[in-house]
């Protein structure tokens, strides 16, 4: 379940950096800038550490490392490839199609003996690498690779989002010719906009829409009359239509970019959700003559999303009902037997049972299954421990403190032990008493403090000393584990402290 929420999200994140390109994309004038900008979103949607552009020279019959991520001082704009079939970039620039290596530099019985590497890349110890060709209509710039030092293999649906760069760098290196040429023609700036994947569209400075590509009119099966100006409104669901007309005029009004997530209505009246974004586009003075914004179909990203999560809840449910099972299994185990010791143990194993199942509850019901803010997690799991002890006084206090998931679910373990040993022992004449937890952190350490009023520790305790105990050894292992002091001392004016110390993060 984890790799698939992070295939997920992987690709949500391709998606979204590839959008934000082709923004770009259409509105860059600098050829520098834009090819290092495809270096960068490359580099960013791979999780790459190098990235680069190679141009072809004609007159050297060589590939010129133009622009580029990762590389050394003196690399970019200096270092060349060679341009024939030996070479991966060669390949993919003489075919025109896509080359993936791996396990390149290596001898060929470890798999990659197809391509020579250069120079360069065994410099820096490249491994595995995608290229793709740079083209456009009629003519071919080069090659936009993506390397890395990493034995992870590069996947097909990478070398899609890598080719989806080199197409849109492609397109705009083409629109950048052409407006450098006849002085920013509108009509092949309209040219290219039809050719990229999103629904596009552009406004004057007042947020009335004057133009659309070929996509919106295929899509909705409307023409340019029927949602001209703001009449683009018909096209909403009329749950989100209100929520979407704030946020896009208050854009207009405030000249800030604009993003929103909704669903349009298609030409087969069903409706799809689009990630939608538009940008100011300003004169040299920094007045709004226009805006430019574009739609992207997320459905079937939100769709897989709503997949995974309808399956984390059936399988959190199920553990759940076992881990319930087992909880009363324990219960009724402990109600039948005679021996008070066997009863002892069966009801505290009952209560790890129990804790270890709502603290499950608690963690798989939020968002980011990474990490936790700790507060809340034990501000939760001290209300459910008060409510196993009503003759007792629980009292949390803290500050919210953020760590991962697998730290936060061992202490809460740790203060499981500590709080039920409280209620058990501290006060021994029956009745209750008061029990406070306190949580702090300073300076990347944090700190959980546990005490009560009642009779103390005796004389001398240590855990070492207590190893028939299982809860001490609970708590001795788990501080092992979290990498974590627990200082057993008095309390003022009586009673037991615990006080807890460990680093926010693992080292």
């Amino acid at each position: 379940m984890s790799h698939r929420s992070e295939e997920l999200a992987y690709r949500l994140r391709q998606q979204e950096v590839l959008a934000g390109f082709g923004l770009f994309a259409l509105q860059a004038m600098d050829l520098d800038a834009l090819l290092q900008e495809a270096c960068r979103i490359s580099a960013i949607g791979l999780g790459s550490e190098l990235s680069k552009v190679l141009e072809y020279r004609p007159d050297e019959d060589k590939l010129l490392l133009r622009a580029g991520i990762g590389w050394r001082p003196g690399v970019v704009g200096h270092a060349r490839a060679s341009a024939d079939l030996g070479s991966a970039a060669g390949y993919a620039f003489r075919t025109g199609e896509a080359v993936l290596s791996s396990h390149l530099g290596a001898p060929a019985a470890e798999g990659e003996d197809r391509f020579r590497a250069s120079q360069v890349m065994v410099e820096h110890g490249v491994r595995r690498a995608i290229n793709v060709p740079i083209r456009g209509r009629d003519w071919s710039f080069g090659v936009l690779e993506a390397d890395s030092p990493q034995e992870n293999k590069f996947t097909q649906a990478d070398i899609a989002f890598l080719q989806g760069v080199a197409n849109i760098l492609g397109v705009a290196m083409e629109r950048v010719r052409v407006e450098q040429a006849v002085q920013e023609s509108e009509e092949s700036f309209r040219t290219l906009a039809n050719s990229i994947p999103q629904l596009a569209w552009m406004a004057d400075a007042s947020g009335s829409i004057y133009w659309y590509n070929q996509r919106i009119f295929d899509y909705t099966g409307l023409d340019f009359e029927e949602i001209k100006g703001w009449g683009w409104r018909s096209l909403h669901h009329p749950d989100h239509l209100e929520r979407v007309v704030e946020r896009i005029r208050r854009s207009f009004e405030t000249g800030e970019p604009w993003e929103d997530t909704f669903p349009l209505r298609g030409q087969d009246g069903s409706y799809r959700w689009f990630l939608s974004r538009a940008l100011p586009i300003r004169d040299s003075a920094g007045r709004i003559l226009r805006w430019f914004g574009t739609n992207t179909d997320v459905t079937e990203q939100r769709e897989a999303e709503e997949r995974n999560q309808l399956m984390t809840q059936e399988v959190s449910h199920r553990v759940k009902n076992s881990l319930a099972l087992v909880a009363s299994l324990l219960g009724l185990q402990s109600r039948s037997t005679t021996n008070p010791e066997a009863r002892q143990a069966l009801e505290d194993a009952y209560a790890r049972v129990q804790t270890i199942a709502q603290i499950h509850d608690r963690l798989w019901r939020q968002y980011d299954a990474q990490s936790v803010d700790l507060c809340g997690f034990l501000n939760d799991l001290c209300h459910k421990l008060q409510e196993t002890a009503m003759e007792h006084r629980l009292e949390f206090h803290g500050h919210s403190v953020m760590i991962t998931t697998d730290r936060a679910i061992s202490l809460g373990l740790l203060l499981n032990e500590i709080v039920t040993n409280a209620f058990k022992y501290a006060y021994p004449e029956g009745g209750g008493g008061p029990v406070e937890v306190r949580l702090s952190a300073s300076g990347g350490e944090l700190r959980l403090e546990v005490a009560d009023q009642g009779v103390g520790l005796p004389g001398g305790f240590e855990f070492s000393k207590h190893r028939k105990s299982l809860g001490s050894r609970l708590i001795v292992n788990i501080a092992r584990q979290l990498q974590a002091q627990v200082e057993p001392g008095p309390n003022s004016p009586s009673g037991a402290r615990f006080v807890v110390t460990m680093p926010i993060q693992q080292s």
